[in-house]
């Protein structure tokens, strides 16, 4: 069997005793800096939003190093690997939830989740806060941990609106660093289309065609699409979102190049390598040795 060489942290290990499922918020203030930077490159299978109050430090995300200053947020999906380094003592507060937590909402919360603030292929993870973003940020931590902490049994509904609110305040912020339309409007809704179909199909389709087909748009109108929602055209995104598989891989695996290649949808292994060569000035074995 293969090995998979990076730790993932399940609801288990990350919220036991959380009083309410599948949701975790907490606060946090470092007195060693020795203690908080134990971790190595790891993933969840929750989704996490990690605040800084105060702090500085590193924080790599599926192999791009971020430097951070707070006060600032912290945006992680399932599938993110990541690690922090901190240069000082920190403080802020997190919150853990998985999708499940959402499951009986509207579909405008499941595509504010998934594809409004978290994703894989319109990356902005770390967002930095001005003073009364972080005060907003920082309130609605309170309100939210008040809930929690202050009740026996906590309402889930209270909190689920609470926990959208928090969402909605961290997509406000994103999309003044990174300007789009309105949240749920028919063009974000076909971009929606969009990034799941390229999450279901990114090993196997590599062309524009399939995507436009699957859609019922030309592709020149399925580009305009994604330059609009991401400034990236669409043919970037499905590049992009197989290069970062093709490193994971690499790194988390003990699959061979070519059997990498062969999952990643590439007939031939020297097409893969080609492919991987010309984005990241590398070849998929140097890459390997690199981040071994």
């Amino acid at each position: 069997m293969k090995k998979n060489h990076i730790h993932i942290y399940s609801e288990h290990d990350s919220f036991p005793n959380s009083t309410l499922e599948n949701f975790y918020i907490n606060y946090y203030q470092d007195v060693n800096l020795k203690n908080t930077n134990r971790l190595t490159i790891h993933q969840h299978t929750y989704y996490e939003i990690i605040w800084v109050e105060k702090g500085s430090g590193i924080h790599t995300i599926d192999f791009v190093d971020y430097h951070y200053s707070g006060p600032c947020i912290f945006l992680l999906h399932p599938r993110n690997a990541h690690k922090i380094q901190k240069d000082i003592l920190s403080s802020g507060g997190v919150i853990k939830f998985n999708e499940h937590f959402f499951t009986n909402d509207e579909p405008a919360s499941k595509f504010l989740l998934k594809f409004a603030v978290f994703n894989d292929i319109d990356v902005l993870p770390v967002l930095n806060l001005s003073i009364s973003e972080a005060k907003k940020i920082k309130y609605l931590f309170e309100i939210i941990f008040a809930e929690i902490n202050e009740r026996q049994i906590p309402m889930t509904t209270l909190v689920l609106s609470l926990l959208k609110s928090l969402l909605l305040k961290i997509y406000q912020i994103k999309k003044e660093s990174f300007p789009i339309d309105n949240l749920y409007n028919p063009a974000s809704i076909r971009y929606q289309e969009f990034q799941e179909l390229v999450e279901k199909y990114f090993k196997h389709q590599h062309t524009l065609t399939f995507y436009s087909e699957k859609l019922k748009f030309s592709t020149r109108t399925l580009n305009e699409l994604c330059k609009k929602n991401s400034h990236k055209t669409a043919h970037q995104l499905i590049k992009d979102r197989l290069l970062l598989e093709a490193k994971r891989m690499l790194t988390y695996t003990d699959f061979s190049v070519k059997e990498i290649a062969f999952q990643l949808g590439f007939d031939d292994s020297s097409y893969f390598t080609r492919f991987f060569i010309v984005n990241t000035q590398m070849s998929p074995t140097a890459f390997r040795k690199l981040n071994s």
